[in-house]
């Protein structure tokens, strides 16, 4: 198994989420690097106007990845917003078709009034249109503490379930 901080590039973390990290690689946990699939920007008409940034994305216990099929890639985890909270979908091994690519989310504030903008992550085949994400072949778990109501990942031993945005 593999921890890694599925925001990595989005958002500055904790010292101690820091300091896990290095524990982690201290232990032998985060040795090599993961397939992924080829990353593009996301679009100006992706991004919505949200009245608050996510919390810091939680650490997620990468599964070994499945003998099969062939071309498997890790799509990390990501926020996604749903018209009132934001929501955490686990990352997972998937099977991407030949040509597709993703945009992974991104929060931004417009710096002439302060207002925040979330674009979330989306897949899109070789002509460039959206598409619906590959299907998760093995799920991330989030450490404890992660979000609750983490999509489709069921408890997390010793995780508490009663917190809420």
């Amino acid at each position: 198994m593999r921890f890694v901080s599925a925001g990595h590039s989005h958002r500055a973390h904790s010292s101690i989420t820091g300091a896990f990290a290095i524990a982690a690689l201290a232990f032998g946990c985060g040795s090599g690097s993961l397939p992924t699939p080829r990353h593009v920007q996301v679009r100006a008409e992706d991004y919505v106007p949200v009245p608050y940034h996510p919390r810091s994305p939680p650490i997620e216990v990468v599964p070994t990845r499945p003998t099969a099929p062939s071309g498997l890639v890790w799509a990390d985890g990501g926020w996604e917003w749903d018209a009132e909270r934001f929501r955490w979908v686990p990352g997972s091994w998937v099977a991407p078709p030949v040509g597709a690519v993703r945009a992974r989310w991104v929060i931004v504030r417009r710096p002439q009034d302060g207002q925040l903008f979330f674009a979330p992550s989306t897949w899109r085949d070789a002509s460039g249109k959206s598409m619906s994400p590959p299907p998760p072949l093995a799920r991330a778990q989030t450490r404890p503490g992660g979000p609750a109501g983490a999509a489709d990942t069921g408890p997390v031993p010793g995780a508490r379930t009663d917190l809420d945005d």
